[in-house]
């Protein structure tokens, strides 16, 4: 039996329950509704909302930002102070204010079906969580470190830990994907960005998107912008992407939305792959969680020694405090039946799909 003071599982756990009475959430369904005080309830139904709208609204107006700046937010405050003149951030926001609009939107309904697919599950279930909560960056090309919910994981079992977890991705693809091909199909061009400052790799799913539904609709790819040589030769340019002034508002969104939900579903730790994959293995699944992790820090080497980039080494080190493994549920000895399984191993091939080789090179 771990010891809550050592085990970082249950110390995140512990801060997720703290959280959830901070924000007044209810602890079951049926509390909620059963308030004999329509005043308290009501008080109690603001004050669990208020922060999450509160969030919300920052990241749109955040993500907003990044799409008015060609998701170079920084530079164009560093232009700025340069020139001693907002002349260029206000070009910016009446050229682009429609596309960066589009840009905030399309994601927030990404992020948003992404979390109220968690959310609704848990509400499902009777675990108490909270609602989702959007996490404001307006320093970053995105605007947004994403969103999350909270919950009470020891009121849940082995099957409902998987359906909370699965339920969140699938959600969000079933937006991310039309998203994607509306911004292949319809031109939304931005109007003011000057010097490209980013190239965004694509995943082989948006590869694949274009290859089939859209093959003669010409993206623009762009060398690497550090001047590095590729290791896979010039058929490998998608490796390379498409430059932040030539990206489409809305392939950026679904950008953003994969690169999301691909992280999430790494089967490690309490991501969503972590849930999907402790469902489908319990506690065996802890051999794949340090095999992941493994992985992954081989991958941060290697995106450091060959781009010269420490990729995702924040959420390395995010994923090493919250603890490899994953905790123990309510009761793991429950079987998932095999739809579910199916299902499970098919989505925990989504980071492969879902994440470029290379998301993100910089210019120099």
């Amino acid at each position: 039996m771990p010891n809550e003071s050592t085990d970082p599982n249950l110390r995140l756990a512990d801060g997720a329950r703290q959280t959830l009475e901070a924000l007044q959430t209810p602890l079951d369904t049926a509390s909620e509704f059963s308030d004999p005080a329509p005043r308290s309830e009501a008080r109690t139904q603001f004050r669990r909302w208020s922060i999450p709208v509160l969030l919300l609204i920052a990241t749109i107006v955040s993500m907003t930002w990044a799409g008015l700046t060609v998701w170079s937010p920084v530079e164009i405050l560093e232009t700025a102070y340069r020139q001693g003149s907002l002349f260029e951030v206000r070009r910016s926001i009446l050229a682009n204010w429609i596309p960066g609009l589009l840009f905030s939107l399309s994601l927030t309904a990404i992020l948003g079906a992404h979390e109220l697919g968690h959310y609704v599950v848990t509400r499902w279930y009777g675990i108490r969580s909270t609602p989702p909560l959007f996490i404001p960056f307006p320093i970053s090309p995105i605007g947004t470190c994403g969103a999350v919910i909270l919950m009470d994981g020891k009121r849940a079992d082995r099957k409902q830990i998987f359906d909370i977890g699965i339920a969140g991705p699938l959600a969000g693809l079933v937006l991310a994907i039309p998203i994607a091909l509306c911004g292949m199909w319809i031109e939304s061009p931005l109007r003011s960005g000057g010097e490209a400052s980013y190239t965004f790799g694509q995943p082989l799913l948006i590869q694949f998107m274009h290859e089939v539904f859209a093959p003669g609709v010409v993206i623009p790819l762009s060398p690497a912008l550090d001047g590095s040589d590729s290791w896979f030769g010039e058929e490998s340019a998608w490796v390379r992407g498409i430059a932040n002034i030539d990206m489409n508002p809305m392939l950026m969104a679904a950008w953003v939305g994969l690169l999301v939900t691909g992280l999430n579903m790494i089967p490690i730790s309490q991501l969503d792959g972590g849930h999907v994959v402790f469902g489908l293995l319990g506690s065996r699944s802890r051999w794949v969680s340090w095999f992941t992790y493994l992985a992954c820090l081989g991958y941060v080497v290697f995106g450091a020694i060959v781009y010269r980039q420490g990729l995702f080494v924040v959420m390395l080190i995010l994923v090493t405090l919250m603890g490899i493994k994953h905790p123990p549920s309510r009761n793991d000895d429950i079987s998932l039946g095999l739809p579910r399984q199916i299902l499970g191993w098919l989505t925990l091939f989504l980071p492969i799909l879902c994440i470029p080789l290379r998301p993100v090179t910089m210019a120099l």
